[in-house]
């Protein structure tokens, strides 16, 4: 799942809602002691979402527009190494998102998202001006919307450890086939996913863990999709976060006739040295864009860093690396987001409010 970030609910606010049997009017010391309890409960209950396996209360609504930066200039090989693109090719992606979750039951979420991208490639082309043969470099913009995706996520156990079921489905209506850069593999996505989400409490944190299978139509390879996430409240406004999205291929993509390995030379303009590139992985995407592929595995580690601005807003920062892959690039992408979160949940009673003349 992406887009929620901000940590589920880490302190059952219910659980502090004792029963008060004091008799007569209370001592100072009783007073400090629900004042206590009082901020307990305020800032516990300011601590929760329905991030991973957690669903939104009914009438509950999180939203999150992000700005993101990715570059790349690699890729992985079939055996998991890096190696230069051809040609000397580097590729940018900046994109604003936006993603959306509403809670139609107390069980029951709908999500969904859709990116508006700024997309940038370029690449070294020999040529030949009179008797000299002079490198030069080409480059191509697009910019547009991409891959539309649409979710549906039922929550169906709460205890001991949230478990919820979600479908996605991804579809490529708002851009063409052919495209100068292409923002996606412009086919549908059917995915199943499985989620789950434990509490660590005492502990002020949470981990989970997702499981799905992702079956693509035409070229592209259906995936074995899988996801682990933990978090924690540093104060009751910080929180940070770490994930790993992993994708593995089920190689069955319908892949184009291989071509012979091209090996191809430019001069790199800082260092001054001649790079030599193959194209041994011909099961990637269109070059113009390397971060798509037809048939590859992937890691994404991100992290996250939130902060309680106001009541309902939160200002995120993420830094995404790609540690391990086949047959895609690698890169380092950069996102900074606006969060919107309104749980449609009342607050809990204070202590102080509690009639204890019994």
């Amino acid at each position: 799942m992406t887009g929620a970030v901000i940590l589920p609910r880490l302190w059952r606010a219910d659980l502090l809602l004792f029963q008060w049997n004091f008799n007569g009017n209370p001592s100072p010391m009783r007073t400090l002691y629900r004042i206590f309890l009082s901020t307990i409960v305020i800032c516990a209950s300011a601590s929760y979402t329905w991030a991973g396996a957690w669903s939104a209360n009914q009438g509950g609504l999180y939203a999150k527009l992000s700005y993101n930066h990715y570059y790349t200039n690699y890729t992985f090989t079939d055996g998991g190494g890096t190696q230069r693109l051809p040609k000397g090719t580097t590729f940018t992606d900046n994109n604003t998102a936006l993603y959306l979750e509403y809670g139609i039951t107390d069980r029951l979420t709908i999500s969904g998202s859709l990116p508006y991208k700024w997309l940038r490639s370029t690449y070294r082309q020999q040529v030949t001006v009179g008797d000299q043969i002079k490198t030069r470099k080409v480059e191509t913009r697009w910019n547009g919307f991409g891959d539309m995706e649409l979710g549906l996520k039922y929550c169906f156990l709460k205890e001991p450890v949230v478990t919820s079921v979600q479908f996605l489905y991804k579809n490529a209506w708002l851009y063409d086939k052919n495209e100068n850069i292409p923002p996606g593999n412009h086919q549908d996505d059917y995915e199943l996913r499985f989620l789950a989400g434990k509490s660590l409490w005492p502990f002020p944190g949470y981990c989970g863990a997702e499981i799905g299978y992702r079956w693509r139509t035409q070229a592209p390879s259906d995936e074995f999709r899988y996801l682990l996430e933990f978090g924690i409240n540093a104060t009751r406004k910080l929180s940070f976060r770490v994930k790993l999205d992993g994708t593995k291929s089920m190689h069955n993509a319908d892949l184009p006739l291989q071509p012979k390995p091209v090996t191809t030379a430019y001069i790199d303009e800082e260092t001054g040295q001649v790079i030599k590139t193959g194209t041994s992985t011909s099961s990637q995407a269109v070059s113009a864009n390397p971060s798509l592929g037809l048939q590859y595995d992937l890691g994404k580690l991100e992290f996250t860093t939130s902060y309680q601005v106001a009541k309902r807003w939160f200002c995120e920062l993420s830094y995404t690396n790609y540690p391990y892959g086949k047959n895609v690039s690698p890169g380092d992408q950069y996102s900074c987001a606006l969060v919107y979160y309104f749980d449609n949940k009342k607050s809990p009673p204070s202590p102080l409010k509690i009639d204890d003349s019994n």
